[in-house]
Parts: structure tokens; C-alpha cells; sequence
């Protein structure tokens, strides 16, 4: 039951879908078919012209189609973007587009009284019936007037009669003027005396008369040539005129259906009459055109600039946005290079620098080492001589006691010897005095200090390919800050010596605050110390250097202790047995200033 009521649905369903397929193939097949014209006059004079014609094959085709007007250059521009189907030109232009576009021509239009359609159209030269005109070399002297450039039965077919003899219509012309339509325009000129010649079509001086729009026996035809089936004077040789052609991409059954409309036009239709032509015929024989073409230097036998220009317009463009792309990286890869290279110059500068302030902060480190030994060494001659020069002095004294008035003058020698032992100590007093270099003490910021302790030993970092960690609170205190760093340089180079060959250097620096104590924490994971350096650490001339003297950290201590502070060492294994390296702690006093 239910498949029966739902057949009548699927007939209706299948009947609208074709219904709906036969609309959308006859929409396609009813597209319009559009038909272009070659209008060197005005485009509705053209179009009342061909669109009988056009309604003739719209009305055998049952379909419709577009007549459109256009001048050569839009003409060349519709063409060239694809959109017309058909066209109407003369047979210079139709030739002309053959190569560019691909057209086709498909017949020739028979002028009306004609039966040779080669012999539809040329050039007359008009000018007044007094104007001696001879040959081609009288044309020198006088002032030519014609349409259009572009016109072919008038200027175009004359300016190849012309190249054929060796002269060019633009030089050889006394001037030459482009006016315009309509064409019995030029022949008032001519008749008023504006010019001398005009160059036009065969038959416009003749139809010119017959209508009356001009008196017989004012104006000739001059260079004349014959033609026995022309019943119209010409100046140059004939050629075919209009001819109907199809673009590439027009359907080759569409134009085989237009063309068998146009055959069958008779003379006696309104589409021939209205359009001035006998009737449409097979395309006729066009090799003079291309001879025309020839003298007129235009393809195929010079290059189409034009055409080429059109093609390669877009490549073109395209290879100068990535020329301009290129030119710009090549700029700013300039530009990258010299910055990099300003700044490797800075580097280079600063590093030498750095190494200068180094070499300086060594040397003064190196100064305050021998100072401060010839101090630790003046204290202990002091100190060594005090004691038995004060017990030569006490001796002395006692014997002076011991003695009697009347030994005077052995008196006399032992005071003279206490003098000089007296002179003796005062001597010593003042060479340590003098050898102990006083501290200048002021407020200087610890952060500071270390920051620029470890810019001096940049270049020393990077050798070791280390990067120091530093880790830092701010600090103020009161101190001699040359002193303090070349504490902070002493052990920072112990500890790089001691990572020499360490696989994966590490440094760490860590300065706190506590209460009134500042703390500074060096680590490293060198090789660390026995049990035994690390007990003689601070004690002269103990040393773990091939060349080392033994008296750098003795030195550190003194500065430290100097400062009021403490500085201490341990072995990291002693808190981790997995770890390596050394740990120097240095206690300072923050004193206000």
C-alpha cells in the first residue's frame, strides 16, 4: 500500500527534474552570442547599418544575438579580452588578428553592383580639377587631408600605393591632417581650399555626385589606375572589404549555422539593402592583403610590439617586484652587515679595554702583593730585631749602673750604645711604617664591585666558555673597593685555574644581606683542596702553582681583616660527597659612613 501512494510522487518528482535539466541546457543553449563591428564613423550609424543583418540570423538561429559598435582600439581591447564571438572587419583588420587572437574569417561580403568581392574597396587621391597631380613625387608639395589612421579603404591602402613607391604619407606630404567623419567633409575642404588632396575610399566622390551633394567637373580622381570591373575611378589597387570572422574559442557548429544564414541573404532583403552589399560569399583569396600589410611594415612581417609588450606585460612585471624584493634584501643584508660590523668593532674596543683595565687591576694586584709581603716582612724583622735589640738595651743599661764614677769613660761608651740601639729601633719603626700602604676607606656599592670584577675577567670566562651565576642583593658599605676587587679577581682566577679541566665549567657568586653582615659565597667545581692545603690556605708561601708564590689568599686575608671581616674555604665534598670544587665565604661589617 505504502509503495503504491508513493509511485504518483516519484513520477511528478522525476517530471520536474526533467523539466528542470531541459531549462538549464536551453538557458545554455540560449546564451547570447555577441558580434562586433569595426566603427570608424559613429557607432549608431554602424549599428542601423549591420543590425539588420544580425536580426536576420538571430531570427534562422532562433537565439539570440548582440551587435556592438566599437572603434579600432576598442575593438582590439574586446577582442583581446575574449568577449565577442564574431566579427565584422575589413579585410586588413580580420587579417591582422589572425596570429594575436586566432580568428578565422568565414566569408567576404560582395559589394552591391560588384561580382568580384577581391575588387570591393581601395584608395581615390581627390583634388581639385585645376591641381596637376602626375605622378607620385607632385604629392611632395601639397597638404593632404584623410579620416583616420586607421581607415583601410582610405588611408591605409594609399600609405601602401605610397611605400610601394618608396614614400611615406607622415614625411613626404607637405602636411597631412586626420579630420574625421564624414567623409564629404574632406571633400569641402578640398573644394574650399583648406587643402589640396584627400585621400578616401573608392565611389565617395561619385556617390558624392549622384546625390548631388557636390557639383561634376570640381573635383578628380588623380593617379588613376585601371580596373575594368570597378565602375569606380581608383588611385590604388583593390582589395576584398568587408569580411565576417569567428574568434578561437566561438563553437565551430554556431558559426557553420550563422554562416549558412548569411549565404542564403539575398540582394533584395532588407538586411542587404539596409547594409549596402549584394550578398556574402566563400572567403576569397587574401594573399594581396597580406602583400598590403608587407608595405605598411605590419605583421607578419615586422614584429607586433604591441602584442608582445601585452604578453610579456605580466612576467615583466613580476621579474621587476622580485628584482625590487631582491634589491630590498640586498639592502637590508648590506645594511645587517654593517651594523654587525659596527658592533663587532665596539666589541673588539671594549674587549680591548676590558683587557687593558685587567692588565691594570694585575699589575696593581701584583704591586699590593709585594707591598703588603715587604709590610708582613718589615713586621716580622721588626719583630725579630725588637726583642734582642731591647735586650742589648737593657743589658747596656745595667752594666751603666754597675759602674763607677770613675770609670767615665766606659760610661760614656755604653751610652753611646744605647744611643745607637735607640737609633736602631727608630730606624726599623719607620721602614714598616712606611711599608704598610694605608686603605682608602669610603661607601662604595659591593654589587658594584663584583659586577665590574666580573666584566674585567670577560675575556677569562670566555676562554673557559663559562658563564658565571651571580646572584646579588643590594649592598652599601664602607670600604677600600680597589682593595675589595682585587680580593674578588684573586679568587675568582684561583677558581678558574682549578676548573682547567673541568668538562663543564661552573662558577657561582652570591652576595647577602644579614642584619649587619654582608656575605659573598664563591663556588666552583674545580679540583678542590686536601685536607692539608686547605689547613695552610692562608699561610705564606704555601702554594698548589708550579709557579706560584704562596702569597695571594695570605694577602686576601689581610685585606679582609683589614676590613674588620673574616674569610673562610671548605670543600663542597664536605656537605655532599657527590660534589667538587671549593667554597670561599667572605664576612664584611656594613658600617654607615
Amino acid at each position: 500500500m505504502m509503495i503504491a501512494k508513493l509511485r504518483p510522487l516519484t513520477a511528478i518528482s522525476c517530471l520536474l527534474l526533467s523539466c528542470f535539466i531541459a531549462c538549464y541546457s536551453y538557458a545554455q543553449q540560449l546564451e547570447t552570442i555577441r558580434v562586433g563591428v569595426l566603427a570608424f564613423t559613429h557607432p549608431d550609424n554602424v549599428a542601423k547599418r549591420w543590425q539588420p543583418t544580425i536580426d536576420k540570423v538571430s531570427a534562422d538561429l532562433n537565439r539570440p544575438f548582440e551587435l556592438i559598435a566599437l572603434t579600432p582600439s576598442e575593438l582590439d581591447s574586446k577582442v583581446a579580452q575574449g568577449k565577442l564571438d564574431f566579427l565584422i572587419t575589413n579585410a586588413l583588420t580580420g587579417v591582422s588578428y589572425k596570429k594575436d587572437f586566432g580568428t578565422t574569417s568565414l566569408l567576404t561580403l560582395v559589394p552591391k553592383g560588384n561580382n568580384q568581392p577581391t575588387q570591393a574597396v581601395g584608395s581615390a587621391l581627390i583634388t581639385r580639377q585645376e591641381q596637376q597631380v602626375n605622378s607620385f613625387n607632385d604629392l611632395k608639395a601639397l597638404r593632404a587631408v584623410s579620416t583616420d589612421k586607421q581607415a583601410f579603404g582610405g588611408f591605409q591602402i594609399f600609405a601602401g600605393e605610397m611605400a610601394h613607391n618608396n614614400l611615406n604619407p607622415f614625411n613626404d606630404f607637405k602636411t597631412i591632417s586626420f579630420v574625421g567623419f564624414p567623409q564629404q567633409k574632406l571633400l569641402s575642404l578640398v573644394v574650399n581650399g583648406d587643402a589640396d588632396i584627400a585621400i578616401l575610399p573608392t565611389c565617395v566622390l561619385e556617390n558624392a555626385i549622384n546625390n548631388g551633394d557636390i557639383a561634376p567637373n570640381i573635383l578628380k580622381v588623380v593617379l588613376t589606375k585601371p580596373s575594368e570591373s570597378f565602375h569606380c575611378e581608383t588611385s590604388s589597387q583593390l582589395y576584398p572589404y568587408y569580411s565576417f570572422s569567428k574568434l578561437g574559442k566561438t563553437d565551430h557548429r554556431v558559426a557553420t549555422d550563422v554562416i549558412r544564414s548569411l549565404l542564403s541573404i539575398k540582394p533584395s532583403e532588407q538586411a542587404a539593402i539596409i547594409g549596402r552589399y549584394d550578398s556574402w560569399s566563400a572567403t576569397v583569396n587574401d594573399s594581396h592583403v597580406f602583400k598590403l600589410l608587407k608595405q605598411l611594415r605590419r605583421w607578419p612581417f615586422v614584429t607586433n610590439w604591441t602584442s608582445i609588450f601585452r604578453t610579456a606585460l605580466p612576467w615583466g612585471v613580476a621579474i621587476a617586484i622580485v628584482l625590487l624584493l631582491g634589491y630590498i634584501h640586498h639592502l637590508r643584508v648590506k645594511r645587517l652587515v654593517v651594523l654587525r660590523t659596527r658592533a663587532l668593532q665596539a666589541e673588539v674596543l671594549e674587549h680591548t679595554q676590558t683587557q687593558k683595565a685587567l692588565l691594570e687591576q694585575t699589575k696593581q694586584f701584583y704591586k699590593a702583593q709585594r707591598v703588603l709581603l715587604t709590610g708582613e716582612m718589615a713586621s716580622g724583622i721588626a719583630h725579630e730585631l725588637n726583642q734582642p735589640l731591647a735586650g742589648i738595651r737593657y743589658l747596656t743599661q745595667g752594666c751603666i749602673y754597675r759602674l763607677s764614677d770613675e770609670q767615665s769613660d766606659l760610661k760614656d761608651a755604653m751610652n753611646k750604645a744605647i744611643q745607637q740601639v735607640d737609633r736602631a729601633q727608630s730606624t726599623i719603626k719607620r721602614f714598616r711604617n712606611f711599608c704598610q700602604q694605608p686603605s682608602v676607606m669610603s661607601e662604595c656599592s659591593l654589587n658594584q664591585v663584583l659586577e665590574e670584577t666580573l666584566s674585567l675577567m670577560g675575556a677569562e670566562f670566555a676562554r673557559m666558555q663559562l658563564t658565571p651565576v651571580f646572584t646579588s642583593e643590594t649592598v652599601k658599605l664602607t670600604a677600600d673597593p680597589s682593595l675589595l676587587q682585587q680580593v674578588f679577581v684573586n679568587i675568582i682566577r684561583n677558581a678558574i685555574d682549578a676548573m682547567d679541566n673541568s668538562p663543564v665549567p661552573s662558577l657561582s657568586i652570591t652576595l647577602s644581606k644579614q642584619a649587619q653582615q654582608a656575605s659573598i659565597v664563591f663556588t666552583d667545581n674545580g679540583t678542590g683542596l686536601s685536607e692539608t692545603a686547605l689547613e695552610r690556605l692562608f699561610f705564606p708561601f704555601e702554594t698548589s702553582k708550579e709557579h706560584g708564590l704562596g702569597l695571594g689568599m695570605i694577602i686576601c686575608k689581610r685585606i679582609i681583616e683589614e676590613h674588620n671581616g673574616e674569610i673562610v674555604a671548605r670543600n663542597n665534598r664536605d656537605s655532599d660527597p657527590s660534589k667538587t670544587g671549593l667554597t670561599i665565604t667572605i664576612t664584611l661589617p656594613i658600617k654607615e659612613t
